[in-house]
């Protein structure tokens, strides 16, 4: 299966919830024989590249995300925009978007898309998906 991650901060460059939870799920992924991807900011670089598994695709140039402790608007709608132009979502059986900070999943159409909003209420975090068309 062909799957793919959408998510601007990308685990081990950025460490938070979110992102180590895309990367356990996408080596886990790999490793069981399925094509992972992650569509994120290229805090590594300009290229492509294989981290554990999986490959990640830089859509942007590394930018600051937060603002006087939260999450910058322009930096999400710039990363949003960008997957349009680096990504031909209909190559992949499942598209993952975490939808935070939201601007991302406007940009998406995709027959199985699985929306991820990601909550953090004080020492728990939750995490629920939507999933907008599987086909069994």
């Amino acid at each position: 299966m062909k799957i793919a991650f959408i998510y601007d901060a990308v685990y081990p460059w950025i460490k938070g919830g979110v992102e180590k939870r895309i990367f356990e799920m996408g080596r886990r992924l790999a490793a069981e024989g399925n094509e992972v991807c992650w569509f994120g900011i290229g805090w590594w670089g300009s290229r492509e590249i294989e981290h554990s598994g999986i490959r990640l695709i830089p859509c942007y140039k590394p930018v600051e995300l937060y603002s006087k402790g939260r999450r910058k608007i322009s930096e999400a709608i710039l990363f949003a925009a960008s997957l349009k132009r680096k990504a031909n979502f209909n190559e992949f059986d499942v598209v993952d978007c975490q939808v935070f900070p939201y601007f991302p999943a406007l940009f998406i159409s995709h027959h199985n898309l699985v929306l991820t909003w990601h909550e953090f209420w004080g020492t728990t975090g939750r995490s629920i998906s939507v999933f907008s068309g599987i086909s069994v």
